[in-house]
C-alpha cells in the first residue's frame, strides 16, 4: 500500500521563514466572494435552493517563503537557471532522509561526518542521482518565528562538499537556510548553485529546497520525493508541494 507523507509547511501570515525575505504572504481581500455572489441568485443547476457561489483571493508572497525551492539564478546572477527553468526533475525521484537531529540544538552545525553517521544509520546508501533530505529537528519551532529563523541549525561547508562528491541532485532541510545560522559566505549556496565557483560547468547545480517539515515521519529511509517548483517566470525561487511517496 502506498502511503504518501506531506512535508509541506502551510502557508499564512506571519508565517515563521527567513528574515531576508521579508514580511509575506500578505492576503489580500478577493475579487469573489460567496456572500457577495449570493446577490446574482444563480440557481444550482443539482439543487434549486441553493445558488452558484465563488470566492478568491489575492496574495503578496515572496517566492522564498515557506516550502520552497531555490532557483540556481537565486545564489548566481550568470546563470540561467530562473525558477521556471529548474528542470522538474530536480523536485521529483530517488529520495534518501539523513536524521542528523542527534545534533539539535540552536545555531548547531551539520558536519560531513555527520552526515556520514547519519548515512550508516540508515542502513543504505545515497546513491548518484538522489534527492536527499536532512531532518535536523528544526522544524518544531515553526510556531515561534523569531527562534525559528535566527537559531536555526543548517550545514558546513564540508558537509556540502561532501553531498556533492555523492552526486546527489537535490538536498532539502527542514529550516529556512541550508547553511550554519551567521555564516555570511554561505558557502553550501555558493557550492551548489554556484558551480562555476568550483571550476565546473553551471549544469552541475545541485538544488536546494527549505522549509520542509516532517521528513522525520517518513517510515523508511528511501522513497519517491515529489516537490517541483512554481514557475514565476524569470525569478529566484517558487514553493512547492512537498510529498513523500512510500512503497
Amino acid at each position: 500500500m502506498v502511503q504518501i507523507i506531506d512535508l509541506t509547511m502551510g502557508i499564512h501570515e506571519g508565517m515563521a521563514q527567513h528574515p531576508a525575505h521579508g514580511r509575506t504572504p500578505l492576503f489580500l481581500s478577493g475579487t469573489r466572494n460567496h456572500e457577495h455572489y449570493r446577490d446574482f441568485k444563480r440557481i444550482n443547476p443539482y439543487d434549486e435552493h441553493d445558488f452558484v457561489t465563488f470566492e478568491n483571493e489575492q496574495i503578496v508572497i515572496c517566492g522564498h517563503t515557506g516550502t520552497h525551492m531555490d532557483s540556481c539564478y537565486h545564489g548566481d546572477p550568470e546563470s540561467e537557471y530562473t525558477i521556471d527553468k529548474m528542470p522538474v526533475e530536480n523536485g521529483y525521484g530517488n529520495a534518501i532522509w539523513l536524521d542528523v537531529s542527534f545534533k539539535y540544538g540552536p545555531n548547531a552545525v551539520i558536519t560531513a561526518t555527520d552526515l556520514q553517521e547519519a548515512e550508516r544509520s540508515t542502513g543504505t546508501k545515497i546513491l548518484p542521482g538522489d534527492i536527499v533530505l536532512i531532518h535536523t529537528g528544526w522544524s518544531i519551532h515553526i510556531n515561534d518565528p523569531q527562534k525559528y529563523a535566527l537559531e536555526h541549525m543548517g550545514l558546513s561547508r564540508d558537509a556540502g562538499e561532501w553531498l556533492r562528491e555523492k552526486q546527489v541532485k537535490t538536498v532539502g532541510i527542514d529550516n529556512c537556510n541550508i547553511d550554519a545560522a551567521g555564516d555570511l559566505q554561505l558557502p553550501v549556496h555558493m557550492n551548489f548553485l554556484r558551480p562555476r565557483s568550483l571550476g565546473l560547468s553551471n549544469d552541475d547545480f545541485i538544488a536546494i529546497i527549505e522549509n520542509l517539515v516532517n521528513i522525520n515521519k517518513i517510515p523508511k529511509a528511501r522513497f519517491t520525493f515529489s516537490g517541483a517548483p512554481i514557475p514565476y517566470i524569470g525569478k529566484t525561487g517558487g514553493q512547492i508541494r512537498a510529498l513523500a511517496i512510500v512503497e
